[in-house]
C-alpha cells in the first residue's frame, strides 16, 4: 500500500473511531449533500481563521477531546489539551489554500483535503492537508488533521 493510500486508510479508520453518528444499513443517502455543505462551511471557517490570525476561531473548529488526531511528518499525536497550536502565537505570513474538497464517508463524517502553499519570510512550503469532520451535539468539528509537505516549491494539482 502506498503512503498516500495508507494515510487515507488510517484517516478513514480514525474517523470511524471518532464518529458520533452511525449509519444504519437502510439509511438514505440524503445525509451526503447536507453533511458536505456543513463540513465545507467549517473547513472554510478554519482556513479563514488562519488568514485572520484568530486563534479562538481557529481552535473552536477542532474537537476538544483526547480523541483529536493530529498527523504529520513527525507521526500521529492524540489529544486536544497538549496540542501546541492551542497556545502558539505563530502564524504563516501567507497561506494559499486551494482545491478544497470534501467527501462524505458516513452520516455525520466527512473527509476533506486541500493543497497549500505557506510562506514564512523567504521560505515557502507546499503540500497537502487533510481533515476529517464529525458532527457532534455542539456542531461540526475537525476530529483528524494532517499536513504533509511536498518537495516541490509550489504543489501542482495532480
Amino acid at each position: 500500500m502506498t503512503r498516500p493510500a495508507f494515510a487515507i486508510f488510517a484517516l478513514t479508520l480514525g474517523a470511524a473511531a471518532c464518529a458520533t453518528a452511525t449509519v444504519a444499513p437502510s439509511a438514505p443517502i440524503t445525509f451526503a449533500a447536507a453533511d458536505s455543505v456543513e463540513a465545507l462551511a467549517l473547513f472554510r471557517e478554519n482556513i479563514d481563521a488562519i488568514h485572520k490570525r484568530d486563534r479562538d476561531r481557529y481552535i473552536a473548529t477542532y474537537l476538544q477531546s483526547p480523541r483529536l488526531a493530529r498527523n504529520g511528518v513527525d507521526g500521529l499525536e492524540l489529544g486536544f489539551d497538549d496540542w501546541p497550536a492551542r497556545t502558539s502565537t505563530s502564524w504563516p505570513d501567507t497561506l494559499m489554500a486551494r482545491d478544497l474538497t470534501v467527501v462524505p464517508l458516513a452520516a455525520g463524517v466527512v473527509y476533506g483535503s486541500y493543497r497549500y502553499d505557506v510562506r514564512n519570510g523567504d521560505s515557502v512550503s507546499s503540500g497537502i492537508s487533510e481533515r476529517v469532520f464529525v458532527k457532534t451535539p455542539g456542531g461540526w468539528r475537525i476530529a483528524v488533521t494532517s499536513a504533509f509537505g511536498s518537495p516541490r516549491v509550489f504543489s501542482p494539482k495532480p
